[in-house]
């Protein structure tokens, strides 16, 4: 939970868009004219994202999403950008695909400014014996301790009311100003609870460690949701400053935990047999890049789902740093033999898009496109693209991309006037890096992001793109997601391009 700081990130994001044409016939697009369409800049307040979603006023932070009778109830922080002393208090909006969206508004108010709960944030909702409890941190910069965990309670999910009788706040030996994000884990053998917070400690599962002061999870437990004991800490983590939000499930064999590094902005996972007690960390243990924050997941019993926030940037302009809060965006978690996790697109996502239209090839270079597949040959002097038209509103693109000799190849956003700047997703098989790189002619390229990229043997990649105004998630061969904001992609041209050898973009499909 990350209460008022916005959070500086370099600033990129993802994007993916192709297309198909209906011709059987070679085209060939090379030595043609290499000015694209002149660039617009559309203005972002207009913007409605129904998509990812994010309230017609304000935006989303910290999602913190509970399921019952077939809806997904989406608790999160409401931030409304305004210069009030009280900030961020629970709105909650539900949806059943994580495609359409019900926005129900706010749930739990702020308290007044010289109260403990003058801001909210982070917890989680559980319920007991008909009851619904939401635990949730209760922060106020003014009072010491900053931070204890508060509770509201409900019959209906719709109408709480604060229980001002409870107050948790930091035990001996942990900060008391960095005391947050509890979450609730049932152990049905015991018939007890345990409730998990982010915070920080001196007192750590490493006896021998010679860190003063370790990002830790604490534990407490509790046999009426009520009355907290505290217990040995949960996790600690001497590499970050705090791992936030955590999120403790379990699935088949196994148990696992999911957090927010503070220090890099990523979420990230753990995981262990539930009959062992050391974490294991998998060779990448992120569960997207930097535009997509404080993850929390959710299960309907068959899928389980993680939940998080693409941020905006400071006066929508891709040069600026990220603000705190955005859009909704939600992957679903799969589990692999082995215990690791992949991400996949959600089900209700990909079937929302339907209309398969074609999409034009504007100008290009070094191209041919026949019956949708487009083949880029660059040479060592200059590289292969084909540049599309601009697109508006949310939209899905297909494609499998086929690396025949090329190491370098993607996807250009802002492909417009003369393509001096653009922001590239970079697959480089080289260095096994998926990048958001921003690009300028006759300049080295800055890279904004990257993520690791597992390379198959027979270098195919199957993507699927969802892109809502600057908003943009590829999803890749059902194992990772990207997910960006790219202001300067929305409404303006987009290309795909490579820079070394021979790759094919194949059945290439656009879908409204």
């Amino acid at each position: 939970m990350k209460i008022s700081l916005k959070f500086l990130c370099l600033p990129f994001c993802l994007a993916l868009f192709n297309s198909c044409t209906k011709e059987d016939k070679p085209i060939e697009t090379s030595n043609v004219e290499t000015n694209a369409p002149a660039c617009q800049t559309p203005n972002e307040a207009d913007n409605a994202y129904r998509t990812f979603f994010k309230p017609s006023v304000g935006w989303v932070g910290d999602p913190m999403p509970f399921y019952e009778n077939g809806i997904f109830h989406l608790f999160y922080l409401y931030d409304a950008r305004n210069t009030l002393p009280t900030f961020h208090p629970w709105h909650k909006v539900t949806t059943s695909d994580f495609a359409t969206f019900t926005d129900t508004s706010e749930m739990i108010p702020t308290g007044y400014a010289n109260q403990q709960d003058g801001a909210l944030g982070t917890g989680a909702v559980f319920k007991r014996n008909g009851v619904y409890y939401a635990f949730y941190t209760g922060h106020n910069g003014n009072l010491d301790p900053k931070e204890k965990i508060m509770l509201a309670t409900s019959t209906d999910l719709k109408n709480w009311t604060k229980d001002p009788s409870f107050l948790l706040q930091a035990s001996w030996g942990y900060d008391r100003n960095e005391f947050r994000d509890p979450m609730i884990i049932e152990d049905k053998s015991t018939g007890t609870y345990k409730m998990l917070i982010a915070t920080r400690s001196e007192v750590g599962l490493v006896s021998n460690s010679t860190v003063p002061w370790r990002a830790v999870i604490a534990q407490y437990s509790s046999s009426n949701l009520r009355d907290w004991t505290l217990e040995k800490p949960f996790y600690e983590d001497t590499t970050t400053f705090l791992t936030e939000c955590p999120d403790v499930f379990t699935m088949g064999d196994y148990q696992y935990l999911v957090y927010s590094d503070k220090d890099d902005r990523m979420v990230h996972y753990k995981y262990r047999l539930l009959t062992a007690n050391t974490w294991i960390t998998p060779v990448n243990s992120a569960l997207d890049g930097i535009a997509f924050y404080a993850g929390k997941t959710v299960t309907d019993g068959t899928n389980r789902y993680i939940a998080g926030w693409c941020p905006t940037k400071n006066k929508n302009s891709d040069a600026s740093f990220f603000d705190w809060a955005g859009s909704l965006v939600t992957h679903r978690l799969v589990q692999q033999a082995n215990g690791t996790l992949v991400i996949a697109i959600p089900n209700g996502v990909e079937n929302k898009f339907s209309d398969n239209s074609t999409l034009n090839s504007k100008i290009g270079l070094g191209t041919t496109n026949q019956g949708g597949a487009y083949t880029l040959k660059a040479n060592a002097s200059e590289k292969a693209f084909s540049v599309f038209e601009r697109e508006t509103g949310a939209f899905k693109i297909k494609t499998r991309i086929k690396a025949i000799s090329s190491t370098q190849f993607g996807f250009e956003f802002g492909a417009c006037g003369t393509r001096n700047e653009v922001f590239a997703i970079v697959f480089d098989l080289a260095k096994g890096q998926l990048r958001l790189d921003k690009l300028i002619k006759n300049a080295a390229s800055l890279n904004l992001t990257k993520l690791p990229l597992n390379v198959p043997a027979n270098k195919e990649f199957d993507i699927t793109m969802i892109v809502e105004n600057s908003v943009c998630v590829i999803y890749i061969n059902n194992e990772i997601a990207f997910t960006n904001r790219i202001y300067k992609m929305n409404q303006n041209p987009w290309a795909i391009f490579a820079d070394n050898g021979e790759v094919t973009f194949s059945d290439l499909k656009f879908f409204k």
